[in-house]
C-alpha cells in the first residue's frame, strides 16, 4: 500500500458505477423514480405557456380560446402536482432501499481488504471519514440526479418558450450560464476545505464522546477536565470552520455576482418585449418563463452544490474504495493446511509500519513448534502485538518471511488462513447481542448449537456470570437496548474469551492480552484452561500463542519468547530462562517482588503462586 491514497476517480465513472449499484439494488424503483421525476418537469414548465394563451384569449374576447386555455392550464397544474407527489413517494422509497444496499456494499468492501492498514493510516482515514459521515445520505444520489435531469428539462422548455418570442432573448439564456458554472466550482472548493479540516472534526467528535458517554464519565469527573474538553472541542470546531467559512464567503460572493448579471438581463428582456409590438400574452410569457428560468436556475445552483458537495463526492469516494479493495486484494490463493506438523517459522522478519522509518520488529527468527503453547512477553512497545498482527496476516513483513509447515504465509489466502484462527484480544469487540449469539459467533457454523455455546462459556470461566444474569444465555447485552444488561469491562472480556473457545480444531489460537481487566490469579486460571485445551488439540498440531505483560501467568507455556527493543532477547521454557538468569529472570523477579510487597503480611502466605516459580 502506498503512503498516499490514489486520487479520487472521475465524476462520470463514479456516477456510472453508482447507477449500476443502485440498479442492482432496486431496478424497478430506480426506473419508476427516473420516469416520474422527468415526467413531472414537462407540465410544470409549460404552465407559462398556458398562462400566456389564457391572457391572449381574454384580451381578444374569444370564449372558445378562453375555455380551452383554462382547461389546458388546469390540466397542466393537476398533472404537475400529481406527478410531483408520485415522484416524491417513489424516490423516498428508492432512497431508503438504496441507502441500505450502499451501506451493506461499503461494509463488504471494507471487509474484503485483507489487511487493516487503511484503518490506521491518516490519509486513508481522512478520506474514509468523509464517506462514512455521508454514507446514509448517498442513497439520495439517484433522487438528486433525476431531479437535476428534470430541472434541466424544465430549463430547456423555458428557453424554448423564450426563443419562440424573440431570438434576441438567447442573450438572457446565456446569462444563466455563469451561476451554474460558479455553483459547480463552489461545491468543489468547499469540499476541499471540508476535507482539510477532517482531523479537527474527528478531534471535536472525540471530545464530544469523552464528555457524553458513560464509559468515560467517572474519570472525566474525577480529573475535572470537563471545561478542558469543552475548550478543545470548541477550538477544534473553530479550526475546522474558519477555512470553510472563508471558502463559503468567497464562493458566495462570486455566486451573488453571477446572479446579479442574470437579474439585470431578465429586467432588460422584459423591458425589450414590453416596448415592442408583441402581444400582452407574449410579455406575460417572457415575464413568467423568465422568472421560472430564474427559479429553475436557483434550484439548479442549489442542487448542483449539494450534488457535487455531498452525493457526487461520496460516489467518487465509494468508487475509490471499490477500486482500492480490488487493488488491495491479496493475490494469495493457496489453502491453509489441514493440520500443523512442523509449525510456524519466522525467518529474518523485519517490520516497519508504513510511513515510518523505525523498526517495530528487527531480524526476528523463531521456530514455533506445532502443538505447542507459546508465550510472548516483553515490556510495552517491544513489538508483541505487532508480531500477532503478522501471524494473523493483518500486515505483511517488510522483509523476511513467515512459513507454515514450509508454506510461505504470504501465499495462503487470507480468508482461508483466518478461518483456521481463533482468539481474543485486549481491544475486543463488545457485541451487543444476546449472550448465546455474542458467544456463538465465534464459530458461525455452530451458532445455533446450545451445547457448543455452553461449553465455550464454561471453558472461559463465565458460567457464574451467565447464571447471575436475569435470562441466562438469552440475556440481551448492552444498555442501549430495552432490558439490556450492563456488564463490567472484565465481564465483557469473559464473553470475548468464551467466543474464542467456539471454533473447532483451529490451527492457531491467538490470545493478545485478553485478560488485562482480570486479576493475576484469574488470568493464570484462564491461561491454564487454554493450555489444557491446546494440549487436547496437540495431536492436530494446534498452536496457542499467549501475549501477556504478566510474566508469572505464562509459566505453563512450552516456549516463552522475550522481546526487547524490537528484537528477540531470549527464548526457552520458564525453567531454562530462569536458569539463564537473563532479561526474563530479571523482569520476572521484579514483577514478583512488586506483587508480594503490595500484599498485607497476613495475606502473603496464602497468595497465589505468582511471585515464585511453579
Amino acid at each position: 500500500m502506498s503512503h498516499e491514497p490514489e486520487p479520487l476517480p472521475s465524476s462520470l465513472s463514479s456516477l456510472w458505477l453508482s447507477l449500476k449499484l443502485g440498479y442492482r439494488t432496486e431496478p424497478l424503483l430506480m426506473l419508476a423514480g427516473f420516469l416520474t421525476t422527468v415526467a413531472a418537469a414537462v407540465p410544470d414548465a409549460l404552465l407559462a405557456l398556458g398562462l400566456a394563451l389564457l391572457v391572449d384569449a381574454v384580451a381578444t374576447g374569444d370564449r372558445t380560446a378562453i375555455y380551452g386555455s383554462a382547461v389546458l392550464l388546469a390540466a397542466l397544474g393537476i398533472a404537475s402536482w400529481l406527478m410531483d407527489v408520485v415522484s416524491a413517494r417513489v424516490n423516498m422509497r428508492l432512497t431508503e432501499r438504496a441507502a441500505v444496499g450502499i451501506e451493506a456494499h461499503m461494509v463488504s468492501l471494507h471487509a474484503s481488504v485483507p489487511t487493516i492498514e487503511h484503518h490506521e493510516r491518516l490519509p486513508y482515514v481522512d478520506r474514509l471519514s468523509v464517506l462514512r459521515d455521508h454514507a446514509s445520505a448517498l442513497g439520495a444520489l439517484y433522487q438528486m440526479l433525476f431531479g437535476a435531469i428534470g430541472v434541466i428539462l424544465r430549463m430547456a422548455i423555458a428557453v424554448g418558450l423564450l426563443l419562440s418570442i424573440r431570438p434576441e432573448l438567447a442573450l438572457l439564456c446565456l446569462c444563466a450560464v455563469p451561476p451554474v458554472l460558479v455553483s459547480n466550482w463552489r461545491a468543489g472548493a468547499e469540499k476541499r476545505a471540508e476535507e482539510a479540516g477532517a482531523q479537527s472534526r474527528r478531534r471535536a467528535l472525540s471530545m464530544f464522546q469523552l464528555g457524553t458517554t458513560p464509559d468515560t464519565a467517572k474519570e472525566v469527573r474525577v480529573a475535572g477536565v470537563q471545561e478542558r474538553i469543552i475548550d478543545i472541542s470548541a477550538a477544534s470546531w473553530e479550526y475546522r470552520y474558519r477555512p470553510l467559512a472563508r471558502a463559503r464567503t468567497a464562493s458566495g460572493a462570486w455566486l451573488a455576482a453571477a446572479y446579479a448579471v442574470f437579474a439585470v438581463a431578465l429586467v432588460a428582456s422584459v423591458g425589450l418585449i414590453a416596448d415592442g409590438p408583441d402581444t400582452v400574452g407574449s410579455v406575460l410569457l417572457v415575464l413568467v418563463a423568465g422568472s421560472r428560468l430564474s427559479q429553475y436556475l436557483g434550484q439548479t445552483v442549489r442542487d448542483t452544490h449539494l450534488f457535487r458537495e455531498i452525493w457526487l463526492d461520496c460516489a467518487r469516494r465509494l468508487t475509490w474504495l471499490e477500486n482500492f479493495s480490488v487493488s488491495a486484494a491479496s493475490g494469495a490463493t493457496d489453502d491453509a493446511p489441514g493440520r500443523l506438523d512442523g509449525g510456524i517459522r519466522l525467518e529474518n522478519v523485519t517490520f516497519q509500519y508504513p510511513g515510518t522509518d523505525s523498526d517495530v520488529l528487527t531480524d526476528v527468527s523463531l521456530d514455533l513448534p506445532a502443538g505447542s503453547v507459546v508465550a510472548i512477553v516483553g515490556e510495552n512497545g517491544a513489538g508483541k502485538s505487532t508480531l500477532v498482527k503478522l501471524l494473523c496476516k493483518y500486515y505483511e513483513p517488510t522483509s523476511g518471511r513467515i512459513t507454515v509447515d514450509g508454506m510461505d504465509l504470504a501465499h495462503i489466502a487470507p480468508s482461508a488462513w483466518r478461518a483456521r484462527i481463533t482468539g481474543a484480544f485486549q481491544d475486543f469487540v463488545k457485541f451487543e447481542y444476546p449472550i448465546r449469539e455474542a458467544v456463538g459467533i465465534g464459530d458461525l457454523g455452530r451458532l445455533d448449537d446450545p451445547a457448543a455455546v455452553d461449553a465455550a462459556i464454561r471453558r472461559a470461566g463465565a458460567t457464574d456470570l451467565v447464571e447471575r444474569l436475569p435470562d441466562g444465555v438469552h440475556t440481551q447485552l448492552g444498555t442501549t437496548w430495552e432490558d439490556g444488561a450492563d456488564l463490567s469491562h472484565g465481564q465483557w472480556q469473559k464473553i470475548a474469551l468464551a467466543r474464542s473457545f467456539m471454533l473447532q480444531d483451529p490451527l492457531l489460537v491467538i490470545l493478545d492480552e485478553p485478560t488485562s481487566a482480570l486479576d493475576a490469579q484469574a488470568e493464570f486460571d484462564i491461561f491454564e484452561r487454554y493450555a489444557e485445551v491446546a494440549r487436547e488439540g496437540a495431536a492436530h498440531g494446534r498452536m496457542t500463542v499467549l501475549v501477556s505483560h504478566r510474566f508469572s501467568t505464562v509459566q505453563m507455556a512450552d516456549l516463552i519468547v522475550v522481546l526487547d527493543g524490537s528484537r528477540v532477547a531470549e527464548y526457552g521454557s520458564h525453567r531454562d530462562l530462569m536458569a539463564r538468569d537473563g532479561l526474563y529472570a530479571e523482569l520476572y523477579r521484579i514483577q514478583a517482588s512488586a506483587y508480594h510487597s503490595a500484599l498485607p503480611d497476613a495475606a502473603r502466605s496464602g497468595a497465589p503462586a505468582t511471585g515464585s516459580e511453579v
